[in-house]
């Protein structure tokens, strides 16, 4: 025994050696893998874009927005490349579908944006203070004070989207809110969507998709549910997609299990809420035709989550973040709120009337002036936000940004007034 006991000895270095080496070589391929290379690449790349303009805020930001803001924004900076990569992580292990991931790209990059808005205005502050124009540098520190609350807030938002969204990949998550979702005995497999409770026409139809479907495009549909009504199906894994009224589409439930044997019970009025935007009543503003909400953050070609040329409408709508737009009568566009956040059984009202932003441009004595278009440009680039054709027509913005108002003539483009910045519930003259 002793014999035995001092050869294992004398190997045991060689033993945790070798332990050692498999140890790395494991880490190694863990690290390499696909998996591991992109979500790292995700928060390397967010961490890199925000550093540059966090910089600013660290450097310059104290006495502009104060000590502790500073930090809030400094952590939450770290906290939101972090959210981007659990999602990431999340998604890769299948525990989160390609629009729920869509939701925490979308607030990462509106962190961004907010970020980049901040460091901005500390610029123009400093700028301000150096030209000896207080009114100015007090214009842009409440700018940067505002800015900073709502990257606080999206921050947050988008960390509640990765505790909602992205369960621990190692315990098997739960396919669908067991309030919305019952499962009972049946001779057949079959689901029944209930119906829901808000005004009749808010949803006009439901849809079953195979499980994972995209829903960017045309998808083939599997079954089309009546509200009430049991529909014996094949067993499988579907996705619900509500249609609404107005043409908007979003996903009501994903990989709901239908298996033999059992019948699967749907209550909409469990995980959805709804958003009411107020008809527009102050004088001077143009008559809103149209309401559109899309995907917070979202740009270029978006699906449409609700729609209708009803202010005042009830839009019942999954929980998330969205960003509210609207169409006059004149078929100009703008956006009217942006990252509204609604929860299940939570209804958000938005007072259009406090919201609703715009700039009436009066013509200039100049004659013989020829003007092709009045732009709102998004302040320092030639981005148009909004435009109008004529003088004296308003042109209707965003309350939440700066902009340039150029005018196109024939001979170029003349910026008129730079880094303008609309009040909520106003319409700012530009003489």
């Amino acid at each position: 025994m002793a014999v035995k006991r001092n050869v294992l000895k004398s190997q045991l270095p060689l033993i945790i050696v070798a332990a050692t080496a498999i140890l790395l070589v494991i880490i190694y391929f863990v690290y390499q893998s696909p998996f591991h290379s992109k979500c790292d690449s995700i928060f390397e790349q967010t961490a890199d874009r925000l550093r540059g303009n966090l910089e600013v805020i660290k450097i310059k930001g104290e006495l502009v927005l104060g000590r502790e803001k500073v930090q809030e924004l400094t952590e939450g900076s770290q906290k939101v490349a972090l959210h981007l990569k659990t999602c990431c992580i999340a998604q890769q292990a299948g525990t989160m579908n390609a629009d729920q991931f869509q939701v925490c790209v979308t607030g990462a990059k509106d962190y961004e944006t907010k970020i980049v808005q901040v460091a901005t205005n500390i610029k123009e502050v400093k700028a301000a203070e150096e030209q000896q124009r207080p009114e100015l540098a007090k214009q842009k520190t409440e700018q940067a004070k505002e800015s900073a609350s709502e990257a606080i807030s999206t921050e947050k938002i988008l960390a509640n989207a990765t505790v909602v969204l992205s369960p621990t990949p190692s315990v098997k998550p739960s396919p669908t809110p067991t309030s919305a979702v019952k499962f009972e005995k049946s001779s057949v497999p079959a689901i029944t969507v209930e119906k829901f409770d808000g005004p009749p026409d808010a949803l006009d139809e439901f849809h079953l998709v195979e499980g994972g479907t995209d829903l960017g495009g045309t998808y083939r549909i599997k079954y089309q549910p009546k509200p009430n009504t049991a529909l014996v199906v094949e067993p499988g894994t579907y996705d619900v997609v509500a249609k609404t009224n107005g043409g908007g589409t979003f996903l009501l439930l994903g990989n709901v299990e239908v298996k033999d044997g059992t019948a699967v019970r749907i209550n909409p009025n469990a995980i959805l809420g709804s958003i009411v935007v107020d008809p527009l009543t102050r004088k001077g503003f143009p008559e809103i035709k149209e309401v559109i909400v899309f995907d917070a953050g979202t740009t270029g070609r978006r699906l449409i989550r609700q729609r209708t040329e009803k202010p005042g409408t009830i839009l019942p709508i999954i929980a998330g973040t969205y960003d509210v737009e609207c169409k006059t009568a004149d078929g100009s566009e703008f956006v009217l709120v942006k990252n509204i956040s609604v929860k299940a059984r939570e209804s958000k009202r938005i007072i259009t009337d406090n919201e609703i932003a715009g700039f009436v441009v009066y013509e200039p004595k100049v004659t013989g002036l020829d003007v092709e278009a009045i732009y709102a440009l998004r302040a320092g680039t030639n981005e148009i936000a909004s435009e109008t054709k004529n003088f004296g027509t308003p042109i209707m913005v965003y309350a939440g940004e700066s902009y340039d108002i150029a005018l196109k003539q024939s001979g170029g483009l003349t910026r008129i007034k730079s880094n303008v910045t609309p009040k909520r519930g106003t319409l700012t003259e530009v003489r």
